[in-house]
Formats: C-alpha cells, sequence, structure tokens
C-alpha cells in the first residue's frame, strides 16, 4: 500500500503510533480506526490534546490545532504499512510462518517451532498461549496482535538474533489488517469449523478472511489441509501454488496410530515417505503434524531434522494429559463443536471404561455453537459435567440453558456452574479406567467475570489434586 510522500516524512520523525487516544503522548502519530464499538475518529481531538503530531484518518475531520491529517482509504492498512516501516520492516529480513485455521493453530506452531529451533536456528513463537523466543518470554496477549505491537514485536525478535518467527494468524486480524505490511515465508491453512459467528456475519465471511492470507499476502510457500472443505475450496482456487495434505494430499497421511504414550505417523511425499514418533496425542494431531511438516519439507529441512524436532514437542492445555493411576485426566483448549468432537473420538478409542466429559462456553461469543457443543458431548460421552468457561458478561446460567438445548438425555448430565466445584466432582466420579476431559480453558490462566480475570487455572488445579493438595484460587 503507498501511503502519502507527507506522512513518510511525519514518520521519521514521530516518537511513536498509536491508534488508542488514551495512550498518545508528546510527538505520537494518531490513527483513526473505525471499529464494531468505537470510532477513533471520534477522539481524533483528545490525541492532539494529549499531543499527537499528526493524524491518519479516512475522513476529513477539523481539529483545534494546525497539524497535517493525512486522509487514507484504509487506517487499518495505513497502520500496518506505517508499523512496517517505522520498526525497519523486520519480516524482510525474517522468515516468517503464518497459520491460520479453526483449530489446529497452536499445536502446529508448536511443532514448527521445535522443529525449527532444534536445527540451530533462533525461531521466535507469537500466538494464542505466547510471545518469546527460547525460553525468553515477550508477553503475552491476542492470538495476533494488533499492527502496532505486531511489527514492534518482529523488530524485537529480530534484534534479539532470530532469523525465522512462527505465528499464528487468526480470522479477526486478517479481517482487520494485522498483519498488514508483512512479507511471509509460508502460510498454512488448518481446517475451518463453526466458530466465531458473533463476529463473522456467516460461515462464507468466516472463509474469506482466512483466505486473505493466501491471496491478499505474498509467500513462498503455501500449505493447505486439502481433506477440509474448505480447504479444498481454497487449494483448487491457488492451482499448482497449492502444497496439499491430507489423505489424498500431495504429503499424504499413509497411516497414524496414537495412545497415551505418544503417536506415530508415516507421511508419503514423493516417492518416499517419512515416519515421525511424537508425545503428542490424539487422532486429530494426524493433520497438526502432516500440514507442519509439508511446510518444513518443501522449506528444505531434512528427514532428520524434522524427525529429531518433533520427538518433544509439549503444547500447554493441548491434550494434556495426567495420570490418576486408576484414570486419565486430560486439560485442553477444545471450546468449538469440532475440537470437542475430535477430543471425544480420540477418548473413546483410548478408553478403557468411560468418557466423563466437562466443559462450558464462552460468554459474548458465538451463541450458535453451544447446543451443537452440547450434542457432540452427549453423543460422545457416557457423564457430561457442564460448567462456567469465561462468562465475561453473560450469566452462567443463561450459557448453560443455551448449551442444554442440545441436549436430549438430561439424564447424564450434571449442572455445575462453579468451575472449581465441577472439577472436583469430576474427578471425584472418575472410576477405574475413565477418561475424564476437562475441556474449553486449555492453558489460560484466569477466568473472565464482568470485566475482570480472576486467576483460575485447569490445569494448576488438576496438579493440585492429583498430588493430593487443594488448589486455593
Amino acid at each position: 500500500m503507498q501511503i502519502p510522500q507527507g506522512l513518510k516524512e511525519v514518520l521519521r520523525s514521530a516518537k511513536g503510533l498509536s491508534m488508542n487516544s488514551k495512550e498518545v503522548k508528546e510527538g505520537y502519530l494518531f490513527f483513526a480506526i473505525k471499529g464494531s464499538s468505537f470510532d477513533g475518529h471520534e477522539f481524533i481531538e483528545e490525541a492532539v490534546k494529549r499531543g499527537a503530531i499528526a493524524v491518519v484518518a479516512e475522513r476529513k475531520v477539523g481539529i483545534s490545532k494546525e497539524l497535517p491529517v493525512f486522509v487514507v482509504e484504509d487506517t487499518r492498512k495505513s497502520l500496518g504499512e506505517c508499523a512496517r516501516l517505522y520498526y525497519g520492516s523486520p519480516s524482510e529480513f525474517l522468515k516468517v510462518v503464518g497459520i491460520t485455521g479453526t483449530n489446529g493453530k497452536t499445536t502446529t506452531s508448536y511443532i514448527l517451532e521445535s522443529v525449527i529451533s532444534s536445527s540451530g536456528h533462533k525461531c521466535g513463537l507469537v500466538g494464542t498461549v505466547e510471545y518469546r523466543l527460547g525460553s525468553t518470554k515477550l508477553g503475552s496477549g491476542r492470538t495476533t496482535p494488533d499492527q502496532i505491537t505486531w511489527h514492534r514485536t518482529l523488530s524485537e525478535l529480530l534484534k534479539m538474533g532470530a532469523d525465522w518467527v512462527v505465528t499464528e494468524v487468526s480470522s479477526h486480524a486478517l479481517d482487520q489488517s494485522r498483519v498488514y505490511g508483512t512479507d511471509f515465508h509460508g502460510v498454512i491453512f488448518t481446517n475451518l469449523s463453526q466458530d466465531h459467528l458473533d463476529y463473522h456475519k456467516d460461515m462464507e465471511d468466516y472463509f474469506l478472511s482466512k483466505r486473505k492470507l493466501f491471496t491478499e499476502y505474498e509467500s513462498q510457500l503455501k500449505v493447505v489441509n486439502a481433506d477440509d472443505p474448505y480447504g479444498k475450496r481454497l487449494a483448487e482456487e491457488l492451482g499448482d501454488e497449492a502444497i496439499t495434505y491430507g489423505r489424498e494430499g500431495k504429503f499424504k497421511i499413509l497411516e497414524f496410530a496414537t495412545s497415551f504414550k505418544g503417536s506415530v505417523l508415516r507421511l508419503g511425499y514423493g516417492n518416499g515417505s517419512i515416519e515421525l514418533k511424537t508425545n503428542l496425542i490424539g487422532d486429530f494431531q494426524a493433520y497438526n503434524l502432516a500440514g507442519a511438516v509439508a511446510y518444513l519439507l518443501s522449506a528444505g529441512f531434512s528427514e532428520r531434522e524434522i524427525r529429531e524436532g518433533v520427538k518433544s514437542v509439549n503444547v500447554p492445555g493441548r491434550f494434556e494429559t495426567y495420570d490418576f493411576r486408576d484414570f486419565i485426566v486430560v486439560v485442553d483448549y477444545a471450546h468449538t463443536p469440532d475440537a470437542l468432537e475430535n477430543l471425544l473420538k480420540t477418548a473413546n478409542r483410548l478408553k478403557r471404561n468411560r468418557v466423563i466429559t466437562l466443559f462450558g462456553a464462552g460468554g459474548n461469543r458465538d451463541r450458535q455453537k453451544r447446543p451443537l457443543m452440547g450434542n457432540v458431548a452427549e453423543r460422545l460421552s457416557d457423564l457430561v459435567i457442564l460448567t462456567s468457561d469465561n462468562p465475561r458478561w453473560e450469566e452462567p446460567e443463561d450459557i448453560l440453558e443455551d448449551i442444554l438445548k442440545g441436549i436430549k438425555n438430561g439424564d447424564k448430565v450434571i449442572v455445575e456452574p462453579d468451575r472449581k466445584e465441577a472439577i472436583e466432582l469430576a474427578i471425584r466420579e472418575a472410576k477405574d479406567g475413565d477418561v475424564v476431559l476437562i475441556a474449553g480453558k486449555g492453558h489460560e490462566d484466569y477466568q473472565e467475570i464482568k470485566g475482570i480475570k480472576y486467576p483460575f487455572s485447569d490445569r494448576e488445579m488438576v496438579k493440585s489434586l492429583l498430588s493430593g493438595g487443594k488448589y486455593v484460587l
């Protein structure tokens, strides 16, 4: 995107960039962004009073001071391009890999980061769980940060010595141009199933947002799950550019076996195949591994480097297992109907007795998926415990009522809104050979209620119960 020459000159002298008027300081350049809840154009005067030296907006505005106002067609894209230039175009000096899809983004990113790092490179990781380089954390936040934070993070990683960066790219981020101005080395499409319909008007709109990573950004390698209906559609559109994986892709899943001890994948490509052993668990890991390996082999990594790198991948809160001697507890982030179904299918294959499923649904998010999740849980569980997730500004009881609409047999359901009490109940109910699934929050260490994030961790609570301790909120 071309930005006005005058804006480039202002950018050189700016002391900072901001899209939040309250964060503007003396010498900052302010970008007026029109969002779903607020319109930044209404806060331009506040930014000016706080010391903005220029404003970028999508329409003419009257302000109290004589300073430049640059009117552009799209302030989000303009912000992305300006942030790129302001932080020295860091993606030009890094190999950035972007992963998008409904499920599997985090696990795929950890697989890539593990292989790339163990191969002697310094690889940054930006995603749902954390932003880090090796053991050095840069913080956490949205799955994909805003334009300023994104390019600043890339710049910081570059200064720290990174030569690769693996990142999750959400549909919200693509719709809002948060990674605009990025040069990608590769992009990966994992799958698409119902989620975020509180934001996207329908599944088509959701898909078109994901599609942007492949059609509106330059990248050398475009890896697509061709077994997914939306992935197949994307691959057909990309034609020869698409590097497909799946049961019938260019990279073919030939064999896959999983147990509570780990998984083995045999992936065919060209005239040969590669066999991988990993401690990742779950039938769905076949696709996470296949997508990552399809990219890595296409990017020039050797089979030896890949085999070594996938052995010890650990993803916080993704099919994380705890052995209670008589039964197994699994903590997982699954919070969509498709992810919950995949989780339950694996549990049913591995169980020796029953599957007990504990889950809820996030407040102020896609309500349409709630009864679907209830239906999945009822079909594939022996006992369902419904509880609170992150209710946010909704009442937990209202969310649980929505989930119950998808459940026909109430006899196999227990409703306990207090998540702490629900987890303790699930552990008490477990018998020899059971698999207890605690789904929805995974790595999260908080519970968001009425705008406040209270400390709460499924993982820490399970560890406490496993050791005989008492989890303290």
